[in-house]
């Protein structure tokens, strides 16, 4: 019994020794880089490959990737080795690690599960349907390129959509060109995790999700301009349950509801097209005697803040509001504001709040007068939600729509009586040296008290 169980000792101790030099020779660069080039439709090159086998499992080391339109040699089947090298492309990895066992290497059949990518850069176009640039990297490849997918299609990868369960991918930096709206997104420091990811090409419409968790920084500016000019910073993490693809064809079609944080650092500056017009709606507040201010050159974020963002087919939808600060004013987008990435058009519902100095003093009139109080319940209008006065702050209701490039500005409070019109209807005029000391204060209120 114990020289069976030696030899089976023995036996494993080949296996493994076998197997060690089989994956230096079986796990080469022409190798892998053929299956992948199988699989999706780009051409791949490696620096460096390194096997690390310890026991029954172990690691693939692959460095300096690059990932780029396919070509002849990719169609052709030519051997890694003898191709020209390429210095660039589309995509760069400085490093992607996945794991192998020994019966892989035996069988010469590799099942990827985990993979981690660290030290990506990338350059991509977001098209104004949505789509972009490096998703035909990804698709099926095919005789004819023009007329494959542009997408990477669940029913057309089934053995790698239903082995791999965890794609962590950190140290991300990028530029995306958002095409129709001449804008670039610089990404520095982001980071993507789809864990747990289970998916069943044959069953999309109930095994076909994932955990995503993703976040960086993210730069904003517009795209060959004569002038550089800042359009803000965006630093977030988030994390959501996530639909990967379209149940009833097969394409990546992300669908998720994402908890995103916000950082403090985060920032908007006065050249947003959408902020400077807001802004500037805010002049209407003049009938209240309350003064305009000059926008600010950066305008940071309320504190750190924490907002649920549905996302799906390139459209992004608030479902929490997000507030900014400028000065003591508070600028809110409202739920259901939605903003479309790739067509440029949007439509926010905005609140602009005056500050706490303004209601201070406003608080102040209405402890004096009565009378004040009145015209102040007169002035909220008929429509609650787009008083005048909320929490006993001066508000507009402002609606945003079209290009964001060049937006329109609504105003959604009752404009139909000037507010001098109004003191004047409820206060009446009188002698100023016989005027009661309240209705004057209520008067103030509206022309020019609080400037």
């Amino acid at each position: 019994m114990k020289k069976w169980i030696l030899r089976i000792i023995v036996l494993f101790i080949i296996l493994i020794i076998v197997g060690s030099f089989s994956a230096k020779s079986f796990l080469t660069r022409d190798y892998l880089v053929a299956a992948i080039e199988k699989s999706i439709n780009s051409r791949i090159q490696i620096k460096e490959i390194d096997v690390n086998l310890l026991g029954l499992s172990g690691t693939v080391n692959l460095k300096n990737i690059i990932i780029t339109q396919r070509d002849d040699t990719a169609d052709q089947n030519i051997p890694h080795d003898k191709r020209d090298a390429i210095e660039n492309g589309d995509i760069q990895l400085g490093m992607a690690t996945f794991n192998i066992s020994l019966w892989e290497i035996l069988t010469r059949k590799i099942l990827v599960e985990n993979i981690h990518i660290d030290g990506v850069t990338l350059n991509l176009t977001l098209y104004e349907n949505g789509d972009n640039s490096i998703e035909k990297l990804f698709a099926k490849p095919g005789a004819d390129r023009d007329k494959m997918s542009e997408k990477f299609n669940a029913n057309e990868n089934e053995s790698f959509v239903t082995t791999i369960n965890h794609i962590n991918v950190t140290d991300v930096s990028f530029n995306l060109i958002i095409e129709k709206t001449k804008l670039v997104v610089i990404g520095t420091e982001a980071y993507l995790n789809l864990l747990d990811i289970n998916v069943n090409p044959k069953k999309l419409d109930t095994v076909n999700d994932a955990t995503i968790k993703l976040g960086g920084k993210f730069d904003i500016q517009p795209f060959e301009s004569e002038v550089k000019t800042d359009y803000g910073k965006i630093i977030f993490s988030g994390e959501s349950n996530i639909t990967l693809f379209n149940a009833d064809n097969g394409d990546i079609e992300p669908d998720m509801v994402i908890a995103l944080t916000l950082d403090s650092d985060s920032y908007l500056t006065s050249e947003v097209p959408v902020i400077s017009k807001l802004w500037k709606a805010g002049d209407l507040l003049n009938k209240f005697g309350i003064k305009s201010l000059n926008l600010p050159d950066k305008i940071a974020f309320k504190n750190d803040q924490s907002v649920r963002v549905g996302y799906k087919l390139g459209t992004s939808t608030l479902l929490d509001p997000i507030a900014i600060k400028i000065y003591d004013w508070k600028l809110e987008a409202l739920p259901q504001s939605w903003i479309s990435s790739g067509n440029d058009l949007h439509q926010l519902e905005v609140t602009l709040q005056t500050g706490e100095a303004i209601t201070n003093k406003l608080g102040g009139l209405l402890n004096k007068s009565s009378k004040a109080a009145s015209v102040l319940e007169k002035i909220t209008g008929e429509n609650g939600s787009n008083s005048w006065l909320e929490n006993g702050k001066l508000t507009l209701h402002l609606e945003s729509s079209g290009e964001l490039s060049n937006p329109k500005i609504k105003v959604k409070n009752d404009l139909s009586k000037p507010a001098s019109d109004i003191i004047d209807n409820l206060l009446g005029d009188s002698d100023e040296k016989e005027e009661d000391p309240l209705k004057k204060a209520g008067k103030d209120l509206l022309k020019g008290f609080l400037k």
